[in-house]
């Protein structure tokens, strides 16, 4: 972090009163999404626990790195980028959909993903 980014990502911190370590939860307010979107965010890397807690347990996340990432335009676009997508695939195999990526993967392999693969059985006596 460059020291003018670090100076004005302090002097917000001081400002709005916020705490050092902020759950899942506060985060999500500050991102204005929800408590999920910020676990697809944490499972993709684009926001890091502090520590390394375990996966069942509580994560907290420092709030000037937060504060920084937020005033980062382009890290605000994958982000969104970053949920958009995974909602997008999720909501695809519930409805039993096939998503731009799977059927690049498909026509990549040699298979058609639009149909289930037959069995064939021959009685041969």
């Amino acid at each position: 972090m460059t020291d003018d980014v670090m100076q004005v990502a302090m002097t917000t911190w001081a400002a709005k009163d916020i705490p050092a370590r902020l759950q899942s939860a506060q985060v999500a307010k500050l991102l204005n999404c929800s408590t999920d979107d910020v676990a697809i965010l944490v499972s993709a890397g684009k926001l890091r626990a502090l520590g390394k807690p375990k996966p069942n347990a509580v994560k907290y996340f420092s709030s000037i790195e937060l504060i920084t990432l937020l005033a980062d335009r382009e890290w605000l676009d994958d982000a969104t980028k970053t949920i958009g997508q995974y909602w997008r695939r999720k909501n695809a195999r519930r409805n039993g959909l096939i998503t731009e990526d799977q059927a690049d993967n498909a026509s990549a392999n040699g298979s058609n993903p639009g149909k289930k693969p037959s069995t064939l059985c021959s009685i041969t006596e």
